[in-house]
């Protein structure tokens, strides 16, 4: 046991002989994302309120109009990383991503009784990433570029009232699901970047990143196994999470290096 003690001794302080500066940053700003089968399911939702607004517009009796559901294509992304470099230009990188896109709309219709269109939709994920980056600049500003993978899990929360008033002259297809629920999944995925950081003082930066993710969930599926099928038709809503983020942040060096030189 002693040597033991003594091996894991003689490797910590190794360890803190060659190992260079950790970088801690974060960071946050706007993001888009497809979500693609998502958003053809809220054309049929507003393709549908159109139909009823034209309709029930020209009905003595009925007054009321229901807003479109704005389509999910931009939210707030907030990431916290580390970096270690393990040389001046490369470092191994770690990342916590987290963005959320919502939409929803809600009015009413009234005549001889009220009805209610309420849809709300809300899209959140949290992704966990490895890679590198490499740095290729470094005169006062700081260029790199950035590459990682990791898992990105998504949850879906929906809640649907489509109350369809009783002057409604025809029997009407197609009416979306109603009820609430949540629904979740995850799959595999990939990021790259370019970042620019300008230095304040030794060892604080502030700096920008602008990537790109592909990645997409099949399907999100709730507590009793089944698939997120928000229009309806049967057919469960892939989740395509591609799309562009631009952050801003900061950063912070720590060096763990014992004579305080960046690890070759």
């Amino acid at each position: 046991m002693k040597g033991l003690a003594s091996v894991l001794v003689i490797l910590l302080i190794g360890g803190a002989a060659w190992a260079g500066p950790l970088e801690l940053s974060l960071s946050g700003g706007p993001a888009t994302t497809s979500l693609d089968d998502v958003n053809t399911s809220i054309l049929v939702f507003n393709t549908l309120i159109d139909h009823l607004n034209d309709t029930l517009a020209v009905i003595p009796g009925v007054t009321g109009r229901v807003q479109a559901l704005p389509p999910m294509n931009s939210g707030a992304s907030f990431r916290a990383s580390e970096r270690y470099w393990v040389a001046d230009w490369i470092a191994f990188t770690g990342a916590f991503e987290y963005y959320r896109l919502s939409t929803a709309t809600r009015g009413q219709y009234v005549g001889s009784e009220t009805s209610t269109i309420d849809v709300s939709v809300s899209l959140s994920t949290i992704s966990v990433l490895g890679g590198a980056r490499a740095q290729f600049l470094d005169a006062g500003l700081r260029l790199a570029g950035d590459a990682s993978f990791g898992y990105f899990y998504t949850t879906c929360d929906h809640a649907v009232t489509f109350d369809i008033p009783s002057e409604y002259p025809d029997v009407i297809a197609g009416v979306p699901p109603e009820g609430e629920g949540r629904n979740a999944g995850g799959t595999f995925g990939a990021q790259a970047g370019l970042s620019i950081a300008y230095p304040i003082v030794e060892g604080f930066c502030v700096e920008a990143l602008i990537a790109y993710r592909w990645a997409s969930v099949p399907a999100l599926r709730d507590a009793t196994a089944g698939s997120l099928d928000l229009d309806g038709n049967g057919r469960p809503e892939s989740v395509g999470l591609d799309g562009l983020f631009v952050h801003i942040g900061i950063s912070i060096a720590i060096d763990l290096s014992l004579d305080g030189e960046k690890g070759e």
